[in-house]
């Protein structure tokens, strides 16, 4: 009767303590996931007020020797953090007319009019607007083959559309720095993804970046890879944060919307993590049963004695 009585208190406080420890998880998850979908909003607000802030100078209108000047001031201000890889300025057709960036090149006649952003420049922007577009894989200067996010702003000689400014934030250094350290225990995982599914960062592999989150799981399979992967899907787009629970991980997630971008920062750690954790709690527990048993038998036999 003693042992079914220990065995019962030792499942019951053992199975409280998984769930406390679960909800515990995914309470730290969405609390660092939202922190750092703050942390790259407020980064992309700030550089693209300084890109609208650089486009509306009056040396960008001119277009002569005090230009590059300022876009090499512009860019050698952000030299040190690795992230900017540069600026260029280009005319109303999209052809880069003015290039400055870290590594000193001045590549140029590039044309960019067919991106998202120069589309946008020159059809549907106002005077002190930026826009940040969709990653995409550099054709030019320093960053010229890497996956970068570019930040424009349009340039008006009054109400006359002149070009656009658009600057080069580079993806890699941009998510190590701000989602490279996130982590609520040793085995969680971190992705980033756009609205497509598309990984801008992962923190398992990072050479898997610019991949389908999909397409990862499916070459990467492991237990419950196909729960998470729908789950994930069914979660882009979304305009709120939330959680969810597979049978092999704990999820928590949060969006980070940056004007008609929508990114998501998904959080995964293993179930194996909670076991992990309440080991300890079941070693406590498993002491106090056999310290509690020992001394209802000595109890006994005492007892017997007299």
């Amino acid at each position: 009767m003693i042992v079914a009585i220990a065995a019962a208190s030792y499942w019951l406080i053992g199975r409280e303590a998984e769930v406390t420890i679960a909800n515990e998880l995914l309470r730290r998850e969405r609390t660092v996931a939202k922190a750092e979908k703050s942390n790259l909003t407020v980064y992309f607000q700030t550089f693209g007020n300084a890109v609208a802030s650089l486009a509306q100078y009056g040396s960008i209108a001119r277009r002569d020797a005090s230009t590059i000047h300022d876009m090499d001031i512009f860019v050698e201000q952000r030299r040190a953090n690795g992230i900017v890889a540069g600026i260029v300025l280009t005319d109303s057709k999209g052809i880069v007319k003015f290039n400055s960036n870290i590594s000193g090149t001045r590549d140029l006649g590039m044309s960019l009019a067919d991106r998202d952003y120069f589309l946008w420049a020159k059809g549907e922007s106002e005077p002190a607007e930026y826009f940040i577009g969709r990653p995409v894989v550099s054709r030019l200067g320093a960053s010229m083959g890497l996956v970068i996010v570019p930040v424009a702003a349009p340039v008006y000689n009054g109400d006359t559309f002149t070009g656009a400014i658009i600057a080069a934030v580079k993806l890699a250094p941009l998510t190590s720095r701000f989602l490279g350290l996130m982590k609520v225990s040793d085995t969680t995982e971190v992705y980033l993804v756009d609205e497509e599914g598309s990984l801008l960062f992962n923190s398992a592999e990072p050479a898997a970046a610019d991949s389908s989150i999909f397409d990862f799981f499916q070459n990467n399979p492991f237990d419950g890879s196909q729960a998470l992967s729908d789950k994930i899907e069914a979660a882009l787009g979304a305009e709120e944060g939330g959680e969810f629970r597979t049978a092999g991980h704990l999820v928590a997630y949060s969006p980070v919307l940056l004007g008609n971008q929508s990114w998501l920062v998904i959080m995964a750690s293993p179930s194996q993590a909670i076991m992990d954790l309440a080991e300890p709690i079941y070693i406590r527990q498993t002491a106090v049963i056999l310290m509690l048993v020992l001394t209802f038998l000595l109890f006994g036999v005492i007892v017997a004695r007299k």
